[in-house]
């Protein structure tokens, strides 16, 4: 589901201009702008796809080259139709720059339409519903969620609260569970990493054979990127030939001397 803290500012800008239009690059500013635009605009749910593509733009404008595909996978019906939720909700589970930490709180926030850190049992059953099947479209491979499926885990949640469905559950118990299902804890206060395919796979929205494959693309992917230079090592190697040129000159000028 993402790294276990989310990368320095600096760095997502660097890797999201290198690849603008792989919206996996994205972290929180670009989600966050989006979601705060979709809000300030007061869409609908569902909009056209050329009214998603000027959100977009407005929202993230160096990231409009990614609406094209953006909208092949999040309107793969062909409806000419969006649900910008559960492309939020798809920006955020395929983040390679941001922590789980902020991912399961900005999940939970998507769907807190009052802004007042609980949601309702209806409000919930969208999250989780927009949640898995947004990982379905991501990835390309996986099984939609049943309404059924998703009235079981919307349950489950509840019932580990210890709340009425005609009450609202807290953001607090939300995180709880999530972290209780997917046991992200190892010690108290650290979180482990968990794939996307892994994640799909403990909600059974993707069969055990094509989480292997996506585990396998992913691993060929990182193994095939060239080892990325940190820019403190950058400067010191560029002022270490600096200083070997300088040498170099010295010699030249005290032999010609």
């Amino acid at each position: 589901m993402g790294a276990l803290e989310s990368m320095p500012e600096e760095d997502v800008v660097e890797q999201f201009q290198e690849g603008p239009t792989m919206f996996e690059n994205w972290g929180p500013t670009q989600i966050n702008n989006l979601h705060s635009l979709y809000i300030a605009e007061n869409h609908d749910f569902g909009i056209t796809c050329t009214e998603f593509t000027v959100l977009l733009a407005s929202a993230i404008p160096e990231g409009k080259v990614a609406g094209h595909r953006l909208i092949k996978t999040f309107d793969c019906e062909a409806s000419n139709m969006v649900d910008v939720l559960e492309v939020l909700c798809g920006l955020v589970v395929s983040s390679e720059t941001s922590s789980i930490d902020w991912k399961i709180s900005k999940i939970f926030d998507l769907f807190d339409f009052d802004k007042t850190d609980q949601i309702t049992y209806d409000e919930l059953f969208i999250c989780m519903f927009s949640c898995l099947r947004s990982m379905v479209r991501v990835v390309g491979k996986g099984i939609e969620p049943e309404d059924s499926d998703v009235e079981k885990i919307a349950d489950e949640i509840f019932l580990k609260a210890d709340r009425e469905p005609t009450l609202p559950i807290k953001k607090s118990e939300f995180v709880g569970w999530v972290h209780s299902e997917v046991n992200f804890g190892q010690k108290k206060g650290q979180l482990k990493k968990i794939t996307l395919p892994q994640l799909m796979l403990k909600f059974d929205v993707i069969e055990e054979d094509d989480a292997k494959d996506l585990e396998q693309d992913r691993l060929l992917k990182i193994a095939s990127k060239p080892a990325k230079v940190k820019k403190k090592d950058r400067k010191k190697s560029h002022h270490a030939g600096h200083r070997k040129d300088s040498k170099k000159v010295e010699g030249v000028v005290s032999v010609s001397g």
